[in-house]
């Protein structure tokens, strides 16, 4: 760069003011042809939509300010020149900065832009503006000899600046979006193009001094464009390639993880809709239809049955209806576990008078199996959990014991101090779980359905309804059961331990 630019300021000296500006514009022109062939070469792969819209437009760029060569004054090449060199300097500076400008909206633009439409609107857009200054002649004058530069020409530098002050502030809010090696090329290639602009609406001549400084700015730009595109592009290409792969890695794990988690909770989801409907289909249908199967036979015989047969039907229907309202109340319950509608709102709770509430909900079913319910509270200290939460659970834990348990047998509801917690148990002398299926309720949350000593139905809903409740509560439940000698199901909860 350092030797072109002696070249350069060696042909300012030879008094020859057209080459020097001739040999500066085209080397500016051989760089924006080059943008332009490398990118539409490689649009396919290009990953970053500012330069591939400014490499697309910059083609266009190149070819008005290639009349703006030609029809410098002194080149002779287009007769009866008006100056139309600073008509289409303008014309280009201000295509220029608005492509900059107009690139940053595509930036993190994720669907492809239309090359074949951007070539097709740059393509008018240059047709209409040197239509408009060689033929129509009604583009604004921008230099008349011996009076200078006119006040359109000025004005219209200093917006251009203004623009460029204005894309640079885009190209540091949008600087993570660039190589840290390509961001401060395209820094200071705007920077100097800033002051190849001021340089302009200064010179009163078009040999002038100031102008050939604003072109010395002007080449130095266009050579750190060609730093940032072309020969990064050439030299690094496969950096370029790899820095695009590890963005886009990046973005397709965070997404492969977040489907995952979708999938997940997708899976859990169906999972507990499958379990929704087979205890819909099986465990409230079967109730059903031996309450119609009992009532018909009823109504067919009401005049000639004995009343032992009558009242043995009606316990039937007692039962089967007592067990469903229990199942619809646990479905209700898990429902909204499901949902999330469902949270804990934890108050300070007596944890003995937990157990009495409990007792008192289902000591008429276990007396009807003629089964006693003792409380053995060992702990004044309260506990800190949601009333209607824990209820629920130690209704379910309790119902399940009265349900796997003998006549005259006798459960314990019990309570203890456990460290910082409250530790409450429900004990009975039932039929009791293997250790196989134990370890798969703890570790899934699922139980398979078994009879109850007296032909009860059982759907392992309550229990898992249960286990999730307590879990919402911040505990943990515990079970000891042997085949055959019963089972201890225990869960610990928070104590409160705040101050009265």
């Amino acid at each position: 760069m350092i030797l072109v630019l002696v070249l350069v300021f060696w042909t300012s000296l030879l008094q020859s003011y057209v080459l020097f500006h001739t040999i500066v514009e085209l080397l500016s022109i051989i760089v924006t042809f080059a943008l332009f062939i490398i990118t539409w070469n490689a649009r396919k792969i290009i990953g970053n939509q500012f330069l591939l819209f400014v490499g697309i437009a910059y083609l266009f760029v190149g070819c008005l300010d290639l009349l703006h060569t030609l029809t410098y004054k002194g080149m002779n090449i287009i007769p009866g020149t008006l100056y139309y060199a600073n008509q289409f300097w303008i014309a280009t500076r201000f295509l220029e900065v608005c492509t900059l400008i107009i690139g940053f909206r595509f930036l993190k633009r994720e669907k492809r832009l239309n090359t074949d439409l951007i070539v097709l609107i740059y393509t008018i857009l240059f047709v209409a503006i040197t239509l408009s200054i060689l033929y129509y002649k009604n583009f604004p004058e921008c230099y008349i000899e011996g009076l200078g530069q006119t006040h359109f020409k000025i004005y219209a530098e200093y917006i251009v600046i203004g623009l460029l002050l204005f894309a640079i502030w885009l190209l540091h809010k949008n600087k993570t979006a660039f190589d840290k090696q390509i961001w401060p090329l395209l820094l200071w290639s705007l920077i100097f193009t800033v002051i190849s602009e001021f340089c302009f609406t200064l010179y009163i001549s078009n040999y002038g001094l100031s102008n050939q400084i604003g072109h010395y700015s002007k080449l130095i730009s266009f050579y750190l464009i060609y730093k940032a595109n072309i020969e990064t592009g050439f030299t690094h290409p496969t950096q370029l390639l790899f820095n695009t792969l590890s963005q886009d890695e990046k973005k397709y794990r965070a997404l492969s993880e977040h489907l995952r988690s979708i999938q997940v909770e997708l899976q859990n989801s169906n999972e507990s809709k499958d379990k929704l409907f087979s205890i819909i289909a099986h465990d409230l249908k079967n109730p059903f239809a031996s309450i119609l199967a009992v009532t018909d036979l009823i109504q067919k015989r009401v005049d000639t049955m004995p009343k032992d047969k009558l009242l043995h039907f009606l316990n039937i229907i007692h039962r089967t209806v007592r067990e469903s309202n229990i199942l619809l109340a646990n479905l209700l319950e898990w429902a909204k576990m499901q949902t999330g509608i469902l949270e804990a709102v934890p108050q300070r709770l007596v944890a003995g008078e937990l157990l009495e509430t409990t007792k008192n909900s289902l000591e008429s079913v276990a007396l009807a199996k003629e089964i006693q319910i003792d409380i053995d509270v060992k702990t004044e200290k309260v506990v800190f959990a949601d009333k209607n939460m824990l209820l629920t659970a130690l209704r379910n834990l309790l119902s399940n014991a009265i349900k796997f348990s003998p006549s005259n047998s006798t459960i314990v509801l019990a309570v203890k101090e456990d460290a910082n917690h409250i530790a409450f148990s429900v004990a009975d002398n039932g039929v009791g779980i293997s250790e196989e299926a134990i370890a798969a309720f703890l570790s899934n949350g699922r139980l398979s359905s078994t009879q109850g000593t007296a032909r009860e139905k059982g759907t392992g809903l309550g229990l898992m309804l249960s286990k999730e409740l307590i879990e919402k509560n911040k505990g943990r439940m515990h079970i000891e059961s042997e085949p055959g000698r019963g089972s201890i199901f225990s869960f610990t909860i928070p104590a409160d331990i705040t101050p009265n």
